[in-house]
């Protein structure tokens, strides 16, 4: 994760400090040694003002609110991310959640399916089966009428044969 780290611009001074080179440095310590002996013994350096406790107290507190700023931003940054992975995470279990659902309601509907066809299948069995036992019964009575036909065919034929045979 990059760290952004935001600055207070308020009040803010830099100091500027050129760049020089190892060399020039010792050739200026060099001659600052040489005029100081110089100037010691003719006049003494006057010290550097020390800066009022107020202006750094303030640079103080201004460093503090940074850094208390950034520890803030960083401590928001890093509860977005644990809410955006556990975010993340929930919308993972709920998205395998769904699927697992999607696939138990797929099934289902192919179990629907299925037994649909099974239904289908036995009713068709079971009417082909009708149709065939109809089929049988009408066969069964066509023969035994038939045969009804012929005996009364016989008997009638034997009557008028022994009528015949009566006559003569």
């Amino acid at each position: 994760m990059a760290k952004e780290v935001l600055t207070n611009e308020i009040d803010q001074e830099v100091e500027v400090a050129p760049v020089i080179s190892n060399d020039e440095n010792e050739q200026k310590d060099a001659s600052v040694l040489e005029t100081e002996s110089a100037t010691e013994t003719t006049e003494v350096k006057p010290k550097p003002k020390r800066a009022p406790k107020k202006v750094t107290e303030k640079e103080v507190a201004i460093a503090e609110q940074v850094t208390e700023e950034s520890k803030q931003e960083e401590e928001e940054i890093a509860s977005e991310s644990d809410e955006e992975t556990s975010n993340e995470n929930h919308e993972k279990s709920k998205s395998k959640k769904n699927k697992k659902m999607k696939e138990k309601e797929k099934k289902k509907k192919v179990a629907k399916k299925k037994e649909k066809a099974k239904d289908k299948k036995k009713e068709k069995a079971k009417k082909a089966k009708l149709k065939a036992q109809a089929k049988k019964k009408a066969k069964a009575k066509k023969a035994k009428d038939k045969a009804k036909a012929k005996k009364i065919a016989k008997n009638k034929a034997r009557r008028s044969k022994a009528k015949k045979n009566k006559k003569k």
